[in-house]
């Protein structure tokens, strides 16, 4: 599972958790009555400088996702919002520019790090060109065609007071840009063996393959292929698990997801709202108006997607306490709240490495002879090189494959195939081009190498650029193979984390990614990139007068 697959987790964890959250969303306190004594919106001047709390931070579910958080070391310690970008998909562009404008105008967030660049790389210098619509417009088709991202949108179109840093080591990013050259121009001589490989397989499965483990495989394409929920995913790996003995220790977040939906299906959402309406009333004439009215604003937070439900119930609960009134008369409610707890608990981040782990371990088990295990070691290897060879490995998937004798691997496809299909009564098989393919796999593994080293370069100057400004709150955006070890690597120093995924539908277009990365890079045209993006556009489109 690679970038995609994290991607899809988060996603459909969003999506198997909408339902119980956006019913009550409309009226989390509501009436006329109490909305009429709302507190008017804080002056600018008024609002909270750099002073996100990670447990409070919030993104509406139409622009994107929280993943996982993280606060600081120390309390004064700082925080970043890591983000991670799909790179030059408009729509995440576009979730993007609306998560940065929430920032900037809620937080006065003014530093945002960004890769693929070394120091200042801001382009607010472009503002004079003209005034704030004409800039609209000419970014807009700058963003549409992948030529600029959208924190540089916002330097060019807004008047925003910004600060964009790159955070690379301009040597590295150098090198890791001619390494994916070199390995972007072998990819599709190399795709016939990886194929040739797989229809073997495919032929053989049937007869060396456990109907558990066809039954996983077919799961496991169905989840990949959006036909299979994550929930109904979920349930099948762990009863499968179970059924191997597999304990649930070993996958928690798949579990916890598991007894999730169970506990989902138990909700009464009309008797929580009633219950809620009732408890809101009581509170009305034990509590002081200053507190009751921080809890009405709380709710209409939460309307206007400012506040996260977690925080209105929270508060709604402190309250009660304080008041000495006891939940367990509000028994619906009650168990939402705790519902809503636990899935707060949930990371998609770990979720997806959970399923990583768990998803192979579970073939392992499933591939009963040594004829099958063989065949199972042969189908992840080619999984993983064809992944590494599509630049969407995972940074587990990598250390999986780093670990392997690649050479002695693909050496060995050749004679346990055609022995077995020559054993079952089927026409051995010439496989042509796996010593091309085994001498190409080192180039491809630099690649990523580079990748890794960019990373631990990249933390460093985070770190410096955050003790040089004195600034608490920054943005790190990078795309999504980073994300993880740069996480791991920024937790590991303390820094408060807030990690963030772009609501998108599609997949980045991966010829407009390379033809943009050939063009930034001096190895393309701007014609290639206006062929990718707006094939009927005329060069003139991209011209910035």
């Amino acid at each position: 599972m690679g970038k995609r697959g994290c991607v899809r987790i988060v996603v459909s964890v969003a999506i198997f958790f909408s339902a119980a959250e956006v019913a009550l969303a409309p009226n989390c306190v509501t009436g006329p009555a109490w909305a009429e004594q709302l507190p008017s919106e804080a002056a600018s001047d008024t609002l909270p400088i750099r002073d996100v709390h990670v447990s409070d931070f919030f993104v509406p579910q139409e622009l994107g996702y929280v993943l996982d958080r993280q606060p600081p070391a120390r309390a004064a310690g700082p925080t970043v919002i890591h983000i991670q970008e799909a790179h030059v998909n408009y729509e995440g562009q576009k979730h993007l520019i609306g998560i940065l404008e929430r920032l900037i105008n809620d937080q006065r967030l003014a530093l945002i790090l960004v890769e693929g660049g070394e120091g200042d790389v801001g382009l607010s210098y472009l503002r004079s060109y003209g005034p704030p619509e004409n800039r609209r417009d000419i970014a807009e088709k700058y963003l549409k065609a992948g030529l600029i991202s959208a924190e540089e949108y916002l330097d060019i179109a807004s008047d925003y007071p910004l600060v964009l840093w790159g955070v690379e080591r301009k040597e590295l990013y150098q090198r890791n840009v001619e390494a994916f050259m070199e390995t972007e121009q072998r990819r599709a001589s190399l795709r016939p063996a990886l194929a040739s490989v797989e229809q073997a397989l495919e032929v053989l499965k049937p007869t060396l393959t456990d109907p558990q483990l066809a039954e996983l495989d077919a799961k496991a394409e169905a989840f990949d292929q959006e036909a299979l929920s994550l929930g109904e995913y979920a349930a099948f790996l762990d009863g499968l698990a179970a059924r191997h003995g597999l304990s649930q220790t070993s996958y928690p977040h798949v579990a916890q997801l598991v007894a999730l939906k169970a506990l989902e299906a138990t909700i009464n959402l009309e008797q929580v709202l009633r219950e809620q309406k009732e408890l809101v009333s009581r509170l009305g004439t034990v509590i002081d108006t200053e507190r009751f009215e921080a809890l009405i604003e709380k709710a209409q937070g939460v309307k206007a997607e400012t506040v996260s439900r977690e925080e209105f119930y929270s508060a709604l609960a402190e309250l009660a306490k304080a008041a000495g009134m006891a939940f367990e008369t509000y028994p619906s409610l009650s168990g939402y709240m705790d519902y809503l707890d636990a899935k707060q608990q949930l990371k998609p981040t770990a979720l997806s490495e959970e399923l990583e782990r768990l998803v192979p371990l579970l073939r392992e088990r499933l591939a009963a002879t040594p004829h099958a295990k063989e065949l199972q070691a042969i189908s992840e290897e080619l999984d993983l090189i064809g992944k590494l060879i599509d630049f969407t490995l995972s940074p587990q998937e990598h250390k999986r494959l780093s670990a392997l004798d690649l050479s002695q691997a693909i050496g060995r496809w050749d004679s346990f195939l055609n022995a077995q299909l020559v054993g079952h009564g089927l026409e051995a098989r010439t496989f042509v081009g796996l010593e091309e393919l085994a001498s190409n796999l080192p180039a491809f593994l630099r690649f990523y190498e580079l990748a890794q080293a960019r990373d631990e370069a990249l933390v460093d100057n985070v770190v410096a650029k955050l003790q040089e400004s004195s600034e608490s709150l920054a943005v790190l955006i990078t795309g999504g193979f980073h994300s993880p070890t740069i996480t791991a690597l920024l937790r590991d120093r303390g820094v408060g984390l807030v990690v963030v995924a772009p609501k998108i539908s599609n997949a980045a277009d991966s010829r407009l990614y390379h033809a943009v990365l050939k063009y930034k890079s001096g190895h393309g045209s701007l014609e290639d990139v206006q062929a990718a993006s707006h094939p009927s556009e005329s060069e003139n489109a991209l011209v910035l007068r």
